[in-house]
Order: structure tokens, then sequence, then C-alpha cells
């Protein structure tokens, strides 16, 4: 299922690293752009673009939208609902080498909380329900739960493998991504793979996910939204928008919005016998203060 056409220029701003060449000449042009598109007809854009009126055609059906009325119509309503609209607190700005770090902070959340309003938009909630049926069936059948993630990504792979334990689920990881590609080999049907990648570029993630689809093991992808050609291989996917700043020296966005959906999985999971698992909490807690350890130390 598509995701509705709704906040329509940070989708754009996230897919864009997935965009052709002639398709990516039309999204910088949107975002440069964007309140003359709204009166430009489509052979006005095209020639403004110097790309065919196929191709611009095709560039709003990536968006989610029906063709470039469609678009047109989900621009608009972008633009006097969010953060481009110059009236917004949320207007997204370039961070500059005189700012004071107070202003760094507010430039920063101001793609935070946009990324995040718009990744809750872009996800599928069949496929939310999807990602966490097919976690929760895996363990409970005894089969293995893989998780793969590179690079800034290790962040996440390590704080999903910590909740699913507090849920008592035991899962493989390994940093190392000799052992990464070694424990993945071992996978088999009916198993099942997380993967967490960004933009999904690195090698290694497209071969996690092609070994799993080889040996019939389900897959659970966690990526930003226009990664097609990964979401193609998973049995359910997870769209996040990460409209990262202009100076990104790394992907800090992508992580907290990743992050943000991990946690999504493990409290849904844990919501289906929250009594029993709170109480478990307790316990557990209560044996950290025995062995001489406060609770806030609790890992």
């Amino acid at each position: 299922m598509q995701a509705q056409p709704v906040n329509v220029m940070s989708k754009l701003e996230s897919m864009l690293p997935f965009l052709t060449g002639k398709e990516k000449r039309v999204g910088e042009f949107v975002l440069k752009h964007c309140q003359e598109v709204l009166s430009l007809a489509l052979k006005e854009m095209a020639s403004r673009t110097k790309v065919s009126e196929a191709t611009i055609i095709r560039f709003c059906r990536k968006l989610g939208c029906k063709g470039y009325a469609d678009f047109k119509l989900a621009l608009s309503a972008d633009l006097s609902l969010t953060h481009y609209n110059e009236n917004s607190d949320l207007i997204l700005e370039k961070i500059l080498d005189t700012d004071a770090p107070g202003t760094v902070l507010k430039k920063i959340s101001s793609f935070v909380i946009t990324s995040i309003q718009t990744t809750v938009d872009i996800i599928d909630p069949v496929e939310l329900d999807k990602a966490v049926r097919l976690i929760r069936e895996t363990s409970r059948k005894n089969h293995r739960i893989y998780i793969s993630a590179m690079g800034a990504s290790g962040v996440l792979a390590k704080q999903m493998q910590t909740m699913l334990m507090r849920l008592k689920i035991p899962t493989i990881y390994y940093e190392d991504v000799h052992l990464q590609l070694e424990s993945t080999l071992n996978i088999s049907e009916d198993d099942l793979l997380i993967c967490f990648t960004a933009l999904g570029r690195s090698a290694q993630s497209h071969q996690y996910i092609d070994i799993a689809n080889e040996q019939k093991a389900k897959v659970v992808l966690i990526t930003q939204f226009g990664n097609q050609q990964l979401a193609n291989k998973a049995d359910a996917t997870l769209f996040v928008s990460a409209v990262e700043n202009n100076v990104r020296l790394i992907s800090h966005i992508a992580i907290m919005v990743e992050s943000l959906v991990a946690y999504t999985l493990f409290l849904s999971m844990a919501l289906e016998d929250l009594p029993k698992i709170q109480n478990e909490v307790k316990e557990k807690n209560r044996v950290f203060m025995e062995l001489g350890y406060t609770v806030n130390e609790h890992p």
C-alpha cells in the first residue's frame, strides 16, 4: 500500500538520493522553487527542468501522487500547513559556521521534528503490524532472529538487540562485518533478518538480504523513504523520512527516526503482556539492588 501524498516536500528530500538523474533535476527544482511550481503547467515544468513530461509524471508517482495535478494539490496543502510556510515555526534553515550553539539547537530541532512528523505519515500501518507479527511469530516458533546494520546504524542494531533481550527474545548480531556475514550465512527457512540501513548504499546490506531471500527467511527492513530496490526484497518495510541538515557530518537524524521505529516495534510487542513484563522489570531491579547496583545503573 502506497503512502498518502502528505508532507510531499519532506518526502522529496528523503528520496532525492534514490531518484534518476533527470528525476533528481526535477526534485531539486521543486525544492528551490516550490511556490512557483504551483503555477506551472506540466508543459512549462518540463521546459523549465529540461526533461520530458513523462519524466515529471514518473517523478510525481514516486512521491505517491497519481500525476502532476495531484502532486500540485499535495504540494499546495504541504506549503500551507508545514515548515515551508514562512509563517510556520518549523522553517528549515541552513546551519552556518557563524551560528551560536543556541541557534544550532533550534535549527537541528526543526529538522528532527519535521523528520518525525513525516515518518509518522509515511509508515504504512499494515507494514508496521506485519513487522511486529513477524518478530513475534519467529520467536514463538523458536526460529532465529538476525540483525544487520553497517556503520552508524550499528547503534540501532545494539539497541534492538537489547530491547528484544528484555522481552526474552534472543537475537544474533555482530559488529564485525566478517562475523556478521558469517552468521548470516547460517540463516535458514523461517528465520528472520531485521535490517537497518539509512540509504541502502552498503553492499553488505544487499548481500545479507539476498542471502535471506535465497534461504527463504523473512526480512524486516527499516530504511529511508525511496529505497524501493531493497524494499522489493523485504517481507515488511518500514520507511522513515530523514531530512538531514546541510552540514551532515553524520547521519544524525536518520539514526533518531530509525530508533523511534525500533522502539515502536519493541513497545508494541511488550504491550501484548505488559503486566507480566512490568513485574519482571521490578524483579530484575530488585536483583540489581541486591547485587549492589542502583536501578539507574541498570544497563
